[in-house]
């Protein structure tokens, strides 16, 4: 019985014991707050309401170095010397631009697929001479850039003027191994010279090289050229899905006439059109194709837009297909165009072709 009881004593004194000594623990520990830290520690995640630091996420961008900014900006108050990478600290030059866009390009760690965006405000004029491409926008050379968009202010519109003539020649953009794009608020003019006035797609050479033009926007305008007044595609592709191509002319070259008032579209290349206006251009020394001239084995579709009031002193006011280029209209308008010969469409009976499926022909001079 006596040992009965010393056992009974020894169990409840091992109870209490355990009790005091758990109780004890929890006085002596510190309390967790809600966010998660000790209270009395040395942190400062005493807000109940602060979001807690999310650990890095992989698949976010990051800021790779060397690649801040996917955007520059132009401006005719802007110095080369300036970082160009916002609006309050603009570039004198898209030239300047496109050399420090080739620098983070070429450095190798440009984010895939991504283009690189100029915006430029104001009136840039060029002044001095330009180097062998002719051009005062030199878009060149396989590897160098990534696709390029330009595009102006719409607070303040941008203009880039070639700023050439006759004794001074070339043109505003041009365009081999590369791709770009021209969209809202901003004019290209002023260019003078035998190929594309305003913009010049793929290198002449041996072989030649291959340019992309897209015309999202924008305006070629108030160029000259022999051959394409305002563009001359010589290799490669032309889109355009807006903006306007508009009173642009050619010139005598050797005492020979222009062709292609708006655009020339050289053989084996393809332009399509889907939008925008391609008007008044051409004018008393444009031959054929007041606004688009075909060449050989070359094919333009027009699916959309306007080809509207120009005008070429032979024949082919609106649109002059030469032998063995190709012609499918299946939308857009031609209208108002005139010429001595087939005032909207000319199209040559030596293997030139002309698919028609829909849009409107109307009131060209002569029909």
């Amino acid at each position: 019985m006596r040992n009965k009881f010393l056992s009974l004593s020894i169990y409840f004194f091992m109870v209490f014991f355990t009790i005091v000594c758990i109780s004890s623990c929890e006085i002596l520990a510190p309390k967790q707050s809600a966010s998660g830290s000790s209270e009395g520690s040395n942190q400062n995640n005493t807000n109940d309401n602060q979001t807690p630091q999310q650990p890095p996420n992989s698949s976010q961008p990051s800021q790779t170095p060397g690649i801040q900014n996917l955007v520059w900006y132009v401006s005719d108050s802007g110095k080369d010397s300036n970082a160009g990478t916002d609006a309050s600290t603009p570039l004198a030059s898209v030239q300047t631009a496109l050399s420090r866009i080739k620098t983070a390009y070429k450095g190798g760690n440009w984010p895939t697929g991504e283009s690189a965006t100029i915006v430029i405000s104001g009136t840039i004029r060029a002044s001095g001479s330009f180097d062998s491409s002719k051009a005062m926008i030199n878009v060149a050379g396989a590897g160098s850039y990534p696709p390029i968009i330009l595009k102006g202010d719409p607070n303040q519109k941008g203009v880039l003027d070639a700023n050439r003539n006759s004794s001074d020649d070339g043109r505003v953009l041009y365009i081999a191994n590369n791709k770009v794009t021209l969209e809202d608020d901003l004019t290209l003019t002023g260019g003078y010279t035998l190929w594309g006035g305003g913009v010049l797609v793929g290198l002449p050479g041996t072989p030649p090289t291959d340019g992309e033009f897209v015309m999202a926007g924008g305006e070629i305008s108030g160029n000259s050229g022999g051959l394409g007044g305002g563009v001359m595609v010589y290799k490669g592709s032309m889109t355009m899905t807006g903006g306007d191509i508009k009173n642009n002319v050619n010139d005598e070259f050797s005492g020979v006439p222009g062709s292609g008032g708006g655009v020339y579209l050289y053989e084996n290349n393809a332009f399509t059109m889907f939008g925008g206006n391609i008007s008044g251009n051409g004018g008393a020394k444009t031959d054929k194709g007041g606004g688009v001239l075909i060449d050989g084995k070359a094919h333009f579709t027009l699916a959309g837009g306007k080809i509207l009031n120009n005008n070429s002193f032979t024949e082919g006011g609106g649109l002059q297909v030469l032998p063995l280029g190709e012609f499918t209209m299946s939308g857009g308008t031609i209208k108002g165009n005139t010429s001595a010969k087939d005032g909207g469409v000319s199209v040559s009976p030596y293997g030139a072709t002309f698919t028609k499926t829909g849009g409107n022909i109307s009131e060209n001079t002569p029909n």
